[in-house]
């Protein structure tokens, strides 16, 4: 990291409700990576069920997949906190927040063991980002794919859709971003 670059905020506090569960985060390490590309593989499979290839080409190319995109986070997101969430001590998920941006806080990516989804955790965890944007002044940033269930949530909890980027919708929270004032582009 250059002098220019500054370190990543890897500030977080788990709310209340959570941290009672067990609900903790911490710095990802590189002994994370096998339960990291585990978590992605387990978040991607089904979307990969009409391929109908075996489980082994399917699990190839997902840790493959999870691969590329590690190199292109750690590679590219040189202010982003990558950490871990934890139950009671075991890493149970992925939350990647960048906090670089003077107006912006970019939640790179959320991410949850699948027995946990559906419970209202990723929801919470969220909502500390968007009660830290409102605090400071700044919105929320996250880029989704358009067909990604997520997508929904995001809009529940208050998200904007901002700009199609490929698959992705860019979506933004709060107040501040700098095409407040202009119309949505796209579909």
């Amino acid at each position: 990291m250059s002098e220019t670059t500054p370190a990543p905020d890897l500030s977080f506090e788990m709310p209340p409700a959570l941290a009672t569960q067990g609900f903790a985060v911490r710095p990802r390490t590189p002994q994370d990576t096998d339960f990291l590309r585990e978590l992605y593989i387990s978040f991607r499979w089904a979307e990969l069920e009409a391929a109908g290839w075996p489980d082994a080409v399917r699990r190839s190319f997902l840790a493959d997949q999870f691969r590329l995109q590690d190199n292109h986070y750690t590679t590219h997101y040189t202010t982003t906190a990558f950490l871990i969430i934890t139950q009671n001590g075991a890493p149970v998920g992925r939350l990647y927040i960048d906090r670089g941006g003077v107006h912006e806080i970019r939640l790179v990516d959320i991410i949850l063991v699948p027995m946990l989804t559906g419970q209202g955790i990723g929801s919470a965890i969220i909502r500390v980002l968007l009660d830290e944007a409102a605090r400071t002044g700044r919105y929320v940033g996250l880029h989704v794919e358009s067909y990604n269930p997520a997508r929904r949530l995001y809009q529940r909890l208050g998200f904007v859709d901002r700009k199609p980027q490929g698959p992705y919708m860019f979506m933004t929270w709060g107040a501040g971003h700098p095409d407040d004032d202009l119309p949505f582009e796209g579909g």
